[in-house]
């Protein structure tokens, strides 16, 4: 690893008075994490994203299975997805630091015309997956960031190509299979990621599980086995988990009441919602609606 690179990071990091979370530093989706201590498991809702780490671990939860990643790795994750996550290694002379990039289909699709993808990979692959990267993915994504100090003309012109040669880095990832396979519009994967979009998308609407396996083009035990070989869930448990996250931000950010956050993520009873709350994060919604209205009161 670089550690100029470690220490600009840090040092930006600490310059913007940054969080211990994952923030959104320039344009196109790069974000920044620095985290100087271990961290309890989290629940996040992750968009399609490329992280590389620099320095520290952390590990990423799908169901039974854990994704740990740390120094030189990248870790993909393909779809969006609800997960559990946390940083297992991290010290104040030693902080976990990690880039991450949001993912644009449109550039990989870009990608696709000029790449043979046609090799089968016979891997089983998930929606989330890590592995050792070489110095390359590094390079491009530290020259992006070394971008936000540059001059406005010379950031206009180059943003475009780094983000393309980011890109072009997570296809040919060992443990990008899921990336090529979303590529394919016939694969099992991007028919799973039609309804996954539409969840995502849809979260406060009424949906049924017939009509998701007919978005994707399969039948309702085809449909039920290759989601949950994704996501490691089944369809109404993922909008379940999605409306609960999307609420929990917008008790945080949007100071809303407990029963207008209810109603706004599509639940008909604030009873339930309340109960369900509680059981996924371990404390009640109004406890997060006090905390975001003292953060909008600082």
């Amino acid at each position: 690893m670089d550690p100029a690179l470690i220490s600009r990071l840090i040092e930006f990091a600490d310059a913007k008075g940054l969080p211990e979370a994952p923030r959104e530093i320039g344009p196109h989706g790069l974000c920044m994490i620095r985290s100087r201590t271990p961290t309890p498991l989290q629940n996040a809702l992750y968009a399609p994203l490329f992280c590389f780490v620099l320095q520290g671990r952390k590990e990423a939860h799908l169901g039974d299975r854990v994704v740990s990643y740390g120094r030189g790795d990248t870790m993909i994750v393909s779809v969006d997805l609800p997960t559990t996550n946390r940083v297992r290694e991290a010290s104040p002379h030693r902080p976990y630091v990690g880039l991450a990039l949001r993912i644009d289909f449109a550039v990989l699709r870009s990608l696709q015309a000029e790449i043979d993808l046609s090799e089968p990979d016979l891997r089983t692959d998930h929606a989330i997956a890590s592995g050792a990267s070489g110095t390359a993915p590094q390079h491009a994504m530290g020259r992006l960031f070394d971008l936000l100090s540059r001059p406005a003309m010379e950031q206009q012109i180059l943003t475009p190509l780094l983000i393309r040669e980011v890109h072009f880095h997570m296809l040919m990832q060992e443990h990008g299979g899921m990336l090529r396979r979303l590529l394919q519009p016939d694969s099992h994967a991007s028919r799973v990621n039609r309804a996954i979009v539409k969840l995502r998308r849809d979260y406060a609407s009424p949906v049924s599980v017939n009509e998701l396996a007919n978005l994707a083009g399969m039948s309702l035990s085809s449909f039920h086995e290759h989601f949950k070989a994704v996501t490691a869930t089944t369809p109404l448990q993922f909008q379940k988990d999605i409306r609960l996250l999307v609420a929990r931000q917008k008790l945080a950010d949007e100071g809303l009441s407990v029963t207008t956050a209810a109603f706004a993520v599509g639940y008909e009873s604030p009873t339930q919602f309340s109960r369900e709350f509680a059981r996924k994060f371990g404390y009640p919604p109004s406890r997060e609606a006090r905390r975001g209205d003292e953060s909008q009161a600082a």
